[in-house]
């Protein structure tokens, strides 16, 4: 998949692109991004995506709490696997913002992606202050022979399929719930970094993915699935501040079973399957080590091993 960032002069024209924030990749996304997959195949084209970052809710509100589903890495891992072609990220800054819906489409989306197709989800907004909307879009693209697919409200078991939903049951706990309207485990994907070296020190050494842009989800121990480089592994995670240790910085720390290869710097993606237990204090690390054994015994039960 072809990634540019700001550098549109690559952009070959007469694309089909999808255009929104594709927060998660859920099934709602999923019904936008196969319906432009259709459309470049009719037209003899191919399929790109259109997003923003950092995300405009972000950028207005930067000190709102984190609430990102999937990361710009994670967010083009997501769709490389559903087979999109191109994904185009476009710098979302103060003149970003203040452009009106007709320099929007104008300036950024004809005369420098020049698609021949766009697509959009029904709530799509955009232009200074969100003024315009899909009636919009269809009216300024139509002036320039931009053709306009608006995907309807897609629902999942009567409930709307929607990034805000889905973040609702990560942060009750309930992925099995929000497995069903993405379409996929929930997943992030990072860059292994080096830790303290204590998991190594008590014989769980763990690979530490940062996940400051992500949303918050309950502090604990997770049982996941973990894949390297197409290879696929099990593990238990612990997302918290590690209190035992004193911690006071945001960690995924993924202890993988059966593995022992140097993977520093590389890039991994943790799926999360089922929430184990809270993160606790525990008052040494014999009573810690023998948690982590029983949790790990609980994963592998949950993991049907």
């Amino acid at each position: 998949m072809l990634v540019i960032k700001n550098d549109t002069k690559v952009i070959k024209s007469g694309g089909v692109f999808a255009l929104g924030n594709f927060d998660g990749v859920h099934l709602g996304h999923k019904e936008i991004i196969d319906i432009t997959k259709d459309i470049s195949i009719k037209n003899s084209s191919y399929a790109g995506v259109i997003v923003f970052e950092p995300h405009p809710r972000k950028f207005f509100n930067k000190d709102s709490e984190d609430f990102y589903l999937s990361d710009l890495k994670t967010k083009e891992h997501l769709l490389e696997m559903l087979g999109m072609e191109c994904f185009v990220v476009l710098d979302f800054n103060k003149e970003m913002s203040e452009r009106t819906p007709v320099e929007f489409i104008k300036e950024i989306i004809i005369e420098k992606i020049k698609p021949s197709s766009i697509v959009v989800g029904y709530d799509f907004r955009f232009g200074k202050n969100r003024a315009g909307g899909v009636e919009d879009l269809e009216r300024i693209c139509s002036e320039h022979n931009i053709s306009v697919k608006v995907v309807e409200k897609q629902k999942k078991d009567e409930s709307v399929l929607s990034s805000s939903n889905v973040r609702s049951l990560l942060q009750e706990g309930d992925f099995n719930e929000a497995e069903k309207m993405l379409g996929h485990k929930w997943l992030i994907k990072g860059q292994v970094i080096a830790g303290d070296k204590r998991g190594r020190e008590i014989g769980f050494p763990t690979a530490n993915l940062e996940v400051n842009d992500f949303l918050k989800i309950k502090f604990g121990v997770y049982a996941v699935n973990v894949d390297i480089d197409g290879d696929l592994y099990n593990g238990i995670a612990n997302y918290g501040i590690r209190p035992t240790f004193k911690g006071k910085k945001l960690l995924l720390e993924t202890y993988i079973f059966d593995f022992s290869k140097d993977i520093y710097g590389k890039d991994i993606v943790v799926s999360f399957i089922e929430f184990i237990r809270e993160e606790k204090k525990f008052e040494g690390v014999d009573l810690l080590k023998k948690q982590i054994d029983m949790d790990s015994k609980k994963a592998l039960e949950i993991l049907g091993i």
